[in-house]
């Protein structure tokens, strides 16, 4: 069963927005300004031109310094680049001018477990998730569990993974963390009931459908691995998957039938 690691850093959901004209007080025409070097920085990220998102952030830096978003913002810029020093430095320091920024919490907590720090890393993820405000709790909540299983924990990845389905029984790595962990330990008739969660939360998920074939196979249950295999190349139209799964159901043979 596949173990698929710390969830990726995930930007804010910025919207684009073209530079506006200074209109206003300097310094509220340099906020406009930085607002919006940051919005295109974003964007510039999210395409991977980490060059281009690099230069809009610095700016504006430059124009905002107490603006603790765009630290942020800045911090991923470098973790992107490779320079986790930096990445670290400015993940600190947007927590520095927002104690209580759940997202920069989490990010650092992320950067820090890139280096192994786990129990650092685990403390910003509880921080993260702590926060009441914070939209997206499940994802700090994973990424402890993820933190504690890497740092031999078994018991306490299991609690975790199960916290994150309760904040949000749809997201799917949780589902699919904690079946791995269990397969991990033999308990596959615990993995079977988690990733049939899974399934009956997201029945388009090709993933949950995957790892379930996965495991009836493990299990010994070739007819019951073959259904799933079959679903997943009902439900997915990636490539990659679909001939994972194919490759799967020519294993199996006649006795998937």
């Amino acid at each position: 069963m596949t173990h698929r690691g710390l969830l990726r850093i995930l930007l804010p959901a910025i919207v684009a927005a073209w530079l506006l004209p200074a209109c206003g007080p300097p310094a509220a025409a340099r906020k406009t300004e930085a607002d919006a070097r940051m919005r295109m920085g974003v964007t510039y990220l999210e395409q991977g031109n980490v060059p281009m998102a690099m230069t809009e952030l610095l700016r504006a830096s430059e124009l905002d310094p107490g603006n603790a978003e765009i630290e942020m913002m800045l911090g991923l810029s470098y973790r992107a680049r490779g320079d986790q020093k930096k990445a670290e430095e400015h993940l600190r320091a947007a927590i520095g001018k927002k104690p209580d920024y759940a997202e920069a919490h989490n990010n650092l907590g992320i950067v820090l477990a890139d280096r192994k720090a786990w129990d650092e890393a685990i403390r910003e993820f509880q921080i993260a998730a702590a926060d009441v405000r914070y939209q997206t709790p499940e994802r700090a909540v994973y990424n402890a569990a993820e933190a504690y299983r890497s740092k031999g924990d078994a018991a306490k990845a299991e609690e975790q993974y199960r916290r994150a389905i309760r904040f949000n029984e749809r997201f799917a790595p949780a589902y699919l963390g904690l079946a791995s962990l269990l397969g991990q330990a033999g308990r596959w008739d615990e993995a079977e009931t988690v990733l049939l969660r899974c399934v009956k939360a997201l029945p388009d998920y090709p993933e949950g459908w995957m790892e379930l074939g996965r495991a009836y196979a493990a299990m010994k249950r070739p007819a019951e691995a073959s259904k799933a295999f079959q679903t997943v190349l009902a439900v997915s139209q990636d490539p990659e998957i679909r001939k994972q799964a194919a490759g799967y159901l020519r294993v199996l043979g006649p006795e998937g039938r």
